[in-house]
């Protein structure tokens, strides 16, 4: 089965790449001027400190443990800063999570301009002084390949420490850059898509690809479907249950919409449910 891997992650690295020729007027358009043109890099909060290209950090209370909030094509810093901030405050901040780490998306949905300062962000979390806390790394569609170049960079610069302490949640991605080794170096990985059971065709656009990567990398790895029911959105619209696995009422019932699926939690709660399997219990 391992040998399907790298076919698997090509294919994925496809779908998502393909979808940014497909994606909706609306979403690549941004009537709203929404979309990161490159110059506004940091995100709108100033306690947020800025690291490099599409990466900043911020420490939020006395926790040891460490987020790293890897956004989606086109997503602007500080939509992952919300959303970070988000899962924080609804369930990472109970479990020590103090340090925090927000990720841009890609420019591009497969991520060939590999312009994102992951260099910079593993200088800084080689520096934290705690080197025993978990690091909870969650990546959402083209952010996933953001985050296996992450990955790969620790594996070759030998940091086989850090990426035992990470517990990976891939939300509805692809597998583009992750290999048989670096899932086994990891200290938890989950393929992770949601579902709408009140839906007649309620599975959100990559579940696919998260079930197949689950199968392929069945040794290290495990598929999650989260449960939305009673999502808003519309039945087959796979786009919209995309952003489910961020909020369980996604905002547009027909497609996503990163500006407020990532900003707007009022009513429209943040999606933790993959988290639990990911967070040690309590003592």
């Amino acid at each position: 089965m391992p040998r399907l891997a790298p076919i698997l992650a090509a294919l994925a690295a496809l779908a998502l790449g393909a979808c940014a020729a497909n994606e909706p007027d609306a979403e690549l358009t941004d009537p709203d001027g929404l979309s990161d043109d490159g110059k506004a890099d940091g995100p709108l909060d100033p306690a947020w400190t800025g690291l490099g290209l599409g990466v900043a950090y911020q420490q939020v209370n006395a926790g040891h443990a460490i987020l790293i909030a890897y956004g989606g094509y086109s997503a602007r810093l500080g939509y992952s800063a919300a959303w970070a901030t988000e899962l924080v405050d609804a369930r990472l901040g109970a479990a020590d999570v103090g340090h925090v780490y927000a990720v841009k998306g890609p420019s591009d949905a497969a991520y060939a301009a590999r312009e994102i300062a992951n260099t910079a962000l593993r200088a800084h979390l080689g520096a934290l002084s705690d080197h025993t806390a978990p690091i909870y790394v969650v990546a959402h569609s083209s952010g996933t390949f953001v985050a296996h170049e992450l990955f790969a960079q620790l594996a070759a610069n030998g940091n086989t420490d850090l990426l035992a302490r990470i517990a990976y949640a891939n939300l509805d991605g692809g597998g583009a850059g992750l290999t048989d080794e670096i899932v086994a170096s990891l200290g938890a990985i989950e393929f992770v898509y949601a579902n709408d059971p009140t839906l007649t065709s309620g599975r959100s656009r990559n579940s696919a690809t998260a079930i197949a990567l689950a199968a392929s990398y069945a040794a290290g790895g495990t598929a999650f479907e989260v449960s939305v029911p009673h999502s808003g959105c519309a039945s087959g619209a796979g786009w919209c249950l995309h952003d489910a696995v961020i909020t369980q009422r996604p905002h547009n019932a027909w497609t996503y919409d990163l500006a407020r699926d990532y900003t707007d939690f009022v009513s429209r709660p943040v999606t933790t449910a993959y988290l639990e399997p990911l967070v040690p219990p309590a003592h």
